[in-house]
């Protein structure tokens, strides 16, 4: 696990990664709040998973075609939260990027009429949703990040314990990733801050963490299990955040960013 958090998405404001000015990744200057949206999708009767990522493709394009400064991945479940009487969602399709080159992009986008079909064969595949959230980022592995378009992804929703601050969650994340850099086998891990479309999620905050290979998440387990990591993350749930427990989603970049 790789924690993250958000009372108020302006508190955390002041509680950034200590990232230089000038450090960037796929346009995005990591000592800014990010963007961040996602599509939890269900597939509509008689559509497959290629159908979703087809349609995610079909979208790439167009992303390419219209410069725009975002990238976009559709994931599919891992390990997830399902079973037999609760279900989960087919796909997710994200898009990340600055958040004024989303400003940007959605103006490229509704001009378009090739965006347009793009949207139309969206819902002719899956039934959508729309979230927009805020993205802090705690660690980028920045040549890891570019040297692979897989992404393995490790997802936890958690909430601030009653009585824990901002101050202290903020605190105990950058301790841990002081403690344990030199442990990791995840290339990236961020805070999401959920903005727009979360009216469920008020109050919590998303442990996002990239492994580029589920041999990297095979290996963070065994640090858990066997390195000595699953003290502080027993700490963390214990003393800091009440969570949902860990889900994993797999997928590969369809798009980069234009920079």
């Amino acid at each position: 696990m790789r924690f993250i958090t958000q009372l108020f998405a302006a508190t955390w404001l002041f509680c950034g990664a200590a990232w230089a000015a000038d450090e960037e990744y796929d346009g995005i200057v990591l000592s800014e709040l990010g963007g961040m949206q996602y599509e939890v999708c269900q597939l509509k009767p008689g559509k497959t998973l290629k159908d979703a990522e087809e349609q995610t493709n079909f979208a790439a394009s167009e992303f390419k075609r219209l410069e725009l400064g975002l990238g976009i991945v559709n994931f599919t479940p891992f390990y997830d939260h399902a079973t037999s009487s609760n279900e989960t969602a087919d796909y997710i399709t994200m898009v990340y990027g600055s958040i004024p080159a989303f400003a940007d992009g959605w103006t490229k986008w509704e001009k378009s009429e090739r965006a347009a079909k793009v949207m139309e064969s969206r819902s002719e595949v899956g039934n959508c949703h729309f979230k927009f959230n805020h993205v802090l980022y705690k660690y980028m592995d920045v040549p890891a990040l570019e040297a692979s378009p897989r992404r393995v992804i490790q997802t936890e929703w958690c909430k601030a314990k009653p009585g824990v601050t901002s101050e202290q969650l903020r605190a105990r994340h950058d301790s841990w990733l002081a403690s344990n850099q030199d442990d990791l086998s995840m290339i990236g891990w961020a805070i999401i801050l959920p903005q727009l479309g979360q009216a469920s999620r008020k109050g919590s905050f998303m442990h996002f963490v990239i492994y580029d290979s589920i041999a990297g998440l095979m290996q963070n387990q065994n640090w858990l299990a066997n390195g000595g990591g699953g003290a502080s993350t027993l700490d963390y749930y214990n003393s800091y955040a009440d969570c949902e427990g860990p889900s994993v989603w797999d997928g590969t970049l369809a798009q980069r960013p234009a920079t």
